[in-house]
């Protein structure tokens, strides 16, 4: 068990636009050491390296695989590649926090989190939205009782993407699709919120590529409540979310990546909470130091079953709305 103070060393796999905001928060964040960073076209890499502070730069994944300074890697590379790279990392014992969607399937999911159990090492699903300040702070709100009895919630993720065949959104073979990319977000949302979802029906439509472009979600929950969700890359900007109780309700402006959340009772404004602290995946850093710290192979916040039942939800949204599989 680390005693808290140690330095964790972090490996980085994919130096696309995303991996360059997760390394300014994590060259930012006491006592994670920016380590490695490995891509397959080495002066990707290296220039990767020298611009956030990496110490050193790898040209294949097994070298930084092979490096005994790093204790834990992430990717971020597109979906169809988590499976393969996440399985390697944990065969040579390092921890792993790999982006959403963790792979594209239920099956593959629940393969990769039954390898990192057997194998006794860290697996991660990275869903920084459950651990933001100010997704907490509603959380804690809805469970102090702050608006009643849960009935209803809405959360949307879309917006006006790509029309290239070829590019990562809009291509099968590489994991494209709204439900995969976004459509997470509000799921993974609204399950966090109003608990597990028991059912839900989608309708959508989907690009010429076969991906879907444009999903509409209703959702019924364990807890009785009811959900409704889109997600798009061919609509104006809509990124917020809303929870509704018998006495109140909270709004979360921009929720995947929330700065604030809004309490209201009879239409008045009771709180207002606001995170003034700059970046997005500081939070999820820090309870992936912490949950190495205490020697766990999954995160208390985002487990291992959580992943499991999210790939189980697109994978059914997904089917109902036909799909192209991946």
């Amino acid at each position: 068990m680390r005693n808290g103070t140690q330095r964790i060393g972090w490996g980085l796999i994919g130096p696309g636009r995303f991996a360059q905001e997760f390394a300014q928060e994590l060259v930012a964040t006491e006592r994670a050491g920016p380590v490695a960073v490995a891509s397959r076209d080495l002066g990707k890499a290296q220039d990767f390296a020298s611009r956030f502070g990496f110490e050193k730069a790898h040209g294949s994944y097994e070298e930084l695989f092979a490096d005994q300074a790093v204790d834990i890697v992430y990717i971020v590379v597109p979906h169809v590649f988590h499976a393969e790279i996440a399985k390697e990392a944990i065969l040579a014992g390092k921890a792993v926090l790999c982006e959403k969607p963790l792979t594209p399937g239920p099956e593959t999911t629940r393969e990769l989190s039954c390898l990192a159990k057997e194998r006794g090492v860290f697996l991660m699903e990275a869903m920084k939205t459950g651990f933001l300040p100010a997704i907490q702070k509603a959380k804690a709100w809805i469970d102090e009782g702050r608006i009643g009895d849960l009935r209803l919630a809405q959360a949307d993720f879309c917006f006006s993407g790509p029309t290239d065949p070829s590019d990562r959104l809009m291509n099968p073979e590489l994991g494209g699709g709204a439900v995969l990319d976004v459509g997470i977000y509000p799921l993974h949302l609204t399950r966090m919120l109003l608990g597990e979802i028991e059912s839900l029906a989608a309708k959508g439509t989907l690009a010429e590529t076969g991906v879907e472009d444009s999903t509409a979600i209703v959702s019924r929950h364990v807890s009785g409540a009811s959900s409704a969700m889109t997600c798009s890359f061919r609509t104006e900007e809509a990124m917020s979310a809303s929870i509704f109780g018998t006495s109140g309700m909270i709004e979360i402006p921009l929720f995947h990546a929330a700065k604030k959340a809004i309490l209201k009772q009879g239409g008045e404004v009771i709180e207002v909470f606001e995170d003034h602290e700059i970046g997005m995946v500081a939070a999820e850093i820090e309870a992936v130091m912490d949950a190495l710290d205490e020697g766990l192979i999954e995160c208390p916040g985002h487990t291992h079953e959580d992943s499991i039942r999210l790939a189980e939800l697109m994978h059914e949204v997904r089917s109902q709305l036909g799909s192209v599989a991946t």
